[in-house]
């Protein structure tokens, strides 16, 4: 106020040439008039203060630029945030399920986007954000059951891939294959040979599928090159076939 208003500024400037010149009567009496000066227009500069206030830090403004995602009603405040915090429970722990299953080159972002796809190719016509739809999508292990099985294989095959770039660990690799079969029993044995085997059949489908895709491709392009065809004497200057 006092910076501003007009009045206020020529009582300051009159209270600072009397204590200048040292006339304590017209101090103490200046000093009562911008007291009583303040009071009057302090309901006005609490209007505006309110006012700009409202026009940045109110719930309202904050939600109209983004700032926040909603606005909560007070009355249901605790309802809604009871909820929210089961949602961030409940979310924390699918999150630390998916990263014990795909190992610790899964940071804790990309295991939140990865359940978020999973939770959008489930066909829920609710959003990501709606807790309720999030409770029953969660509670379905079916949603996402199979996903989670596929973890551990990725995470295998990416340690077996890093693995792949040290001769060491390569070396070491059938050793510490040879010590885990040890230390499981026949039927854990005999179920990794199964699955061994089929991986292996799999591996080695994809391969000759490969070969085969390749050796069309080698023969249409040398069909188009000309080669393959046996060509007459016509074309050659010895009159004879080559």
């Amino acid at each position: 106020m006092g910076r501003l208003d007009k009045q206020l500024i020529d009582l300051n400037t009159e209270l600072l040439e009397a204590k200048s010149a040292r006339a304590f009567a017209n101090v103490e009496s200046l000093q009562q008039q911008i007291k009583a000066r303040e009071k009057q227009i302090l309901p006005i500069y609490t209007q505006i203060g309110t006012k700009f206030a409202e026009l940045h830090d109110t719930s309202s403004r904050m939600a109209a630029k983004g700032v926040i995602k909603e606005v909560v009603d007070w009355g249901n405040s605790q309802s809604f945030f009871y909820k929210r915090l089961n949602r961030r429970v409940a979310e924390g722990t699918l999150i630390k399920t998916v990263r014990d299953a795909a190992g610790d080159q899964l940071s804790y972002k990309a295991a939140l986007d990865m359940i978020k796809n999973w939770f959008t190719s489930s066909g829920i016509n609710n959003t990501w954000l709606d807790d309720e739809a999030f409770f029953a999508w969660k509670s379905n292990l079916n949603n996402y059951h199979d996903k989670l099985q596929e973890l551990p294989m990725q995470k295998v095959t990416f340690q077996l891939m890093q693995m792949s770039d040290s001769t060491l660990d390569l070396q070491a690799l059938p050793r510490g294959l040879d010590a885990l079969l040890h230390k499981w029993n026949h039927q854990s044995r005999s179920s990794w040979w199964k699955n061994y085997k089929r991986a292996e059949h799999l591996i080695l489908a994809d391969i000759f599928r490969r070969i085969k895709s390749l050796n069309l491709m080698a023969k249409q392009d040398m069909s188009e090159l000309g080669f393959g065809k046996e060509p007459m004497l016509e074309d050659s200057p010895y009159g004879n076939r080559i």
